[in-house]
């Protein structure tokens, strides 16, 4: 099976494409290149705005500005099988596939260094004595700007290195965890949405803006089975069992597939939307406008004022800021898109991954 990885955005520091340091689209030669020919793992992305990290097996590259200059490489070794990456501007957060967590500082000659997190408080039996302490094995890892998280496999969440809380075991698991960059989002198996960190810009979804300490349930989407979600800077977006698409938070760019500015041209729109808005997409394959469930939306994706959706047709929509290329497109007189627009055809017959970082876009091809 044949790999690609396609790359458009922000890249003056050589973080995608060594060879070209220019803010421009392209494909990611520079970033396959540094992969042994003989390794079959898949590769696993997480971007910064200053460089990439990607891993395969245990091996684990950072590319990018890493102490003064573009293009520089830092290449360590794991001890097991990485199988997570959380990256920000300071460090990259590395999960292996024994559950254990590991820091990466972004900076030149830097190791892997274990994190060592709290413990949960004990869990008492019906007399009140306390159980022995289990191990903690992470399962689920995300970061931004401001915030770090992780979950363990007893359903502990953690602002890295405190608990902040535990979900009830049993029937009760995380699908999915993403950060803003000072907020989180958590996806459960039932299709429930949590929420919480800084909630000024309307990015936790509830009817006050404010900060949330713990995971709040999203309740404007109870009772709606969410299959997919995706964390902005300081935006959200979550997709339904029905195939439809909720965005909620900062609009500034056009992010959330909004109008920043009325028809007329001189008046603003609301900037700030707190609550989830249920957001039609424009219409996709022209073969299949009278089943429009072919082409429903799928996956979503966020970068700093970016978001991405994926459809059941393969196709990619885009809409927000795009002033470095990170929508795969040439930049408006704006600067931004604030309406969902189709990315670049990408090609027939493969499977791919899309990995949003704050100013750029990666999409990984399996062919």
């Amino acid at each position: 099976m044949g790999r690609r990885l396609l790359f458009t955005g922000f890249n003056a520091f050589g973080q995608h494409n060594a060879s070209n340091t220019e803010r421009t689209s392209g494909r990611v030669n520079a970033l396959t290149g540094s992969l042994s020919d003989d390794s079959d793992g898949r590769i696993i992305l997480a971007l910064s705005w200053r460089y990439t990290a990607y891993a395969v097996g245990k091996k684990l590259w950072l590319q990018g500005l890493l102490a003064d200059k573009p293009e520089e490489t830092l290449e360590v070794q794991a001890t097991e099988e990485i199988t997570a990456l959380a990256a920000c501007d300071a460090h990259c957060l590395v999960l292996l596939q024994n559950g254990q967590l590991y820091k990466l500082r972004a900076e030149l000659n830097a190791t892997l260094q274990a994190v060592k997190l709290e413990a949960p408080p004990a869990k008492r039996n019906i007399f009140g004595q306390a159980k022995e302490a289990e191990e903690i094995s992470i399962t689920h890892i995300a970061c931004g700007s401001h915030i770090n998280v992780a979950i363990s496999a007893g359903n502990a969440v953690y602002s890295i290195p405190s608990c902040l809380h535990r979900f009830s075991q049993g029937s009760w698991r995380v699908r999915q965890l993403e950060c803003g960059h000072e907020h989180a989002l958590l996806l459960n198996g039932n299709g429930d949405v949590y929420s919480w960190g800084n909630g000024l810009r309307g990015q936790l979804g509830h009817d006050s803006l404010g900060v949330e300490e713990r995971p709040l349930l999203l309740e404007p989407l109870a009772g709606i089975k969410i299959t997919h979600i995706a964390a902005g800077g300081w935006h959200s977006a979550a997709i339904s069992a029905f195939g439809d698409l909720y965005v909620w938070g900062w609009n500034c760019n056009g992010q959330l597939g909004m109008r920043v500015m009325k028809p007329d041209g001189l008046l603003k729109e609301p900037t700030v939307y707190p609550l989830p808005q249920l957001q039609d997409l424009p219409a996709c394959c022209a073969a299949v406008e009278a089943e429009a469930d072919l082409c429903a939306p799928v996956k979503a994706y966020a970068g700093s004022r970016h978001t991405l959706i994926q459809r059941r047709c393969g196709r990619l929509w885009a809409s927000g800021w795009c002033a470095h290329g990170q929508l795969g497109q040439q930049p408006p007189k704006s600067a931004y898109l604030d309406s969902f627009n189709a990315m670049q055809q990408l090609p027939k017959d493969c499977d791919y991954t899309v990995v949003c970082g704050p100013w750029s876009t990666l999409i990984a091809l399996s062919e």
